[in-house]
């Protein structure tokens, strides 16, 4: 019988603490569509829904719109008093039998409180970099002596680890298979675990009041840009997040795209909760359709979307999405979310940046732009990941004063503010957003009508994300020829020094002045395109000398 170890290592050395009155418990494929049966399942079990209960916990104090990361075959359970999973997860299996996939352990990150410290350590899965000097066959007959099946789709998008599932994780699970994996000498180099989150690490902090103007593609200077450009079929943005309405009819798709959990087609909402509009919210701002006598207008609304559907919010889902936008004609990745790491006191916590950072450096050396969110902590300790990369695009968010959102800012949201660590690129707007939504009851705006396929107070530093990764596709749809890193330069260079706070020169940072709070300042998007314009009007002109 598998075993649940009372301590793990995280990835980044930290450690991680059972908490032996939660568990995950991953069902059949078939029994997913009946939620409600499904419930009941968990419950004959002795298991209730994390997600039935009252607004989750959370270390800085409740925000809105947290919510439980459950898909459709997978439930985060409290197990009935007094039971624990160490002792209880045989009868647990055992009253499951047949229906239940896996049991997952649930473990703490030391120092963080609330809901947001808490990850599961996928049982099922492990990622094995092998060593050196180790055959192919000899690796492959070692893994499969232990019980480990490679999925060999999912290893082309984790590189340097390859992907494998464990057998039979009733039995012997990756936390026990880790450590003995860890004694292979030679054939193995390292292993890891694929982590998800307990809370869903999207950055949106939505609220319902509408608005009727689109303040941010003005603010922005978007209008003038368009007289340029107004994006072009050929780019294609990324929307890597819940997935998209792709029957939206203010929205594009470049193709179908793919959910992360599965990777099989398509990159339709997972779930049917209002966060799981998330993605379409961002798609709408970077790239709705322009010129259509219909809704709303994206900063780029002549180009395409990728649309990319994360499933269990993983490591793993985060870094084979970025790696698989790369290999599919992505010129823009937007990333409305964003984890901290263990030990740093905020959260939600849990991923293992060592997984994702090979794939970030695969899709910039795939000349890919890389845009992600801050956060909504209102902290200046520690932006999330994957922004505080330095590959990546920083996006942090403006309030309709042209200061950094906080929670003093004129604009009625009080509960949430932008981050502002060192290593802010940009900030763009982040309140009062009106964009698409989800078609249906299953959006933010559950209005009758076409009236629902809109939302006007969408924001957080998730909707300023997609502004930036716009202004990054109208620059690259104006002037292809810039690499990524020549297409960051100019939407640094081109911000506005919007806001109270003094810019200033600073040391390794080579575009501007610049602050904490805004970065290089707010996006100018006509300033931007018209910086790419020149750079175009130089190359030709030294062609033609």
């Amino acid at each position: 019988m598998a075993q649940y170890p009372t301590q793990l290592e995280h990835g980044s050395g930290a450690t991680l603490t059972l908490e032996p009155g939660l568990a995950v418990v991953s069902v059949q494929p078939s029994l997913a569509a009946d939620a409600a049966g499904l419930d009941a399942l968990l419950a004959s079990a002795g298991l209730i829904p994390v997600a039935e209960e009252s607004t989750p916990p959370t270390a800085a104090g409740e925000r809105p719109m947290s919510r439980i990361n459950d898909s459709n075959h997978l439930r985060w359970v409290r197990l009935q008093s007094p039971r624990a999973l160490p002792t209880a997860a045989a009868d647990i299996q055992a009253q499951l039998t047949g229906q239940a996939e896996w049991i997952g352990a649930v473990y703490r990150v030391s120092g963080l409180e609330g809901y947001e410290g808490l990850v599961c350590p996928l049982p099922h899965v492990l990622l094995i970099r092998p060593g050196q000097g180790a055959s192919g066959s000899a690796f492959e007959q070692r893994m499969a002596g232990h019980g480990l099946i490679e999925d060999e789709a999912r290893s082309t998008y984790t590189a340097p680890f390859r992907y494998f599932l464990v057998r039979e994780p009733s039995q012997q699970n990756s936390y026990e298979l880790r450590d003995v994996l860890r004694d292979e000498g030679d054939l193995v180099q390292d292993v890891r675990f694929e982590t998800m989150p307990m809370l869903v690490p999207t950055t949106v902090t939505p609220n319902d009041p509408l608005f009727s103007q689109q303040w941010g593609v003005q603010r922005i200077d978007a209008p003038t840009a368009w007289d340029t450009t107004t994006g072009d079929a050929s780019v294609v943005v990324c929307i890597l997040d819940r997935g998209c309405d792709l029957t939206h009819p203010d929205l594009r798709f470049s193709d179908p795209g793919i959910n992360l959990g599965t990777m099989q087609p398509d990159g339709r909402p997972v779930g049917t909760d209002r966060d799981s509009a998330h993605g379409t919210a961002c798609a709408g701002i970077a790239a709705a359709v322009i010129g259509n006598n219909t809704g709303v207008v994206g900063v780029a609304g002549s180009c395409l979307i990728l649309p990319l559907a994360f499933q269990n919010w993983t490591d793993v889902e985060c870094a084979a999405g970025i790696r698989y936008a790369a290999d599919h004609n992505a010129s823009v990745i937007s990333m409305s979310f964003g984890v901290y790491g263990p030990g740093e006191g905020v959260g939600p916590v849990g991923w293992d940046f060592t997984i994702i950072d090979p794939a970030l450096q695969y899709a910039h050396n795939h000349d890919v732009v890389l845009c992600a969110a801050t956060g909504n902590e209102d902290i200046s300790t520690f932006n999330k990941y994957p922004s505080r990369h330095q590959l990546v695009i920083a996006c942090g968010a403006l309030s309709e004063d042209d200061n950094r959102k906080s929670k003093t800012s004129p604009d009625g949201e009080y509960w949430w503010g932008s981050n502002f660590a060192p290593g802010v690129s940009v900030v763009a707007p982040g309140v009062h957003i009106q964009t698409t939504d989800r078609q249906g009851a299953d959006g933010y705006n559950t209005s009758a009508g076409t009236a629902g396929d809109y939302v006007a107070t969408f924001n957080g530093t998730s909707s300023a994300t997609p502004h930036v990764a716009g202004v990054a596709a109208l620059v690259r749809s104006w002037n292809p020829s810039l690499a990524a890193t020549a297409v960051r330069d100019i939407v640094e260079q081109s911000a506005d020094k919007a806001g109270t706070v003094p810019y200033a020169n600073q040391a390794g940072f080579a575009n501007g002045t610049r602050n904490d709070e805004m970065g290089y300042g707010r996006i100018n998007a006509a300033r931007a395109v018209l910086i790419a314009a020149a750079a175009k009007s130089a190359l030709i002109s030294f062609a033609l000398e």
